[in-house]
């Protein structure tokens, strides 16, 4: 229960952050939950589920009113993977990112103590 509301604030962070600023705000957001919370050892997996969390929103939010699958379709099918599979990419990477982000502060972080 004491992992809800910084997990809550990391998916508002890594959403919020990535509509104003970029997709490079993800390992930063990772990093800094990594680093606040390094005795912690769920964070890292707690901070890739955020990042896919706060990029599935995004996803949901960008494809209000969007042709359903229109650009997923042609996409995927230029990759050579189907509309699923793009998707799954899609979300995979924002989570590995903001969970290397946060094992690597947290790495860090636990070594410097």
């Amino acid at each position: 229960m004491k992992r809800l509301p910084w997990f809550a604030g990391a998916v508002v962070a890594i959403a919020l952050g990535t509509w104003v600023v970029g997709w490079w705000i993800v390992p930063i957001v990772g990093a800094a939950w990594g680093w606040v919370k390094r005795t912690d050892p769920a964070t890292p997996l707690l901070a890739g589920v955020a990042g896919m969390l706060a990029w599935a929103i995004l996803l949901v939010v960008s494809a209000n009113g969007a042709p359903a699958g229109s650009v997923s379709a042609t996409v995927g099918q230029a990759m050579r993977v189907g509309p699923g599979a793009l998707v799954a990419l899609t979300l995979a990477y924002p989570g590995l990112l903001a969970a290397s982000g946060a094992a690597l502060a947290r790495a860090v972080g636990r070594r410097g103590r």
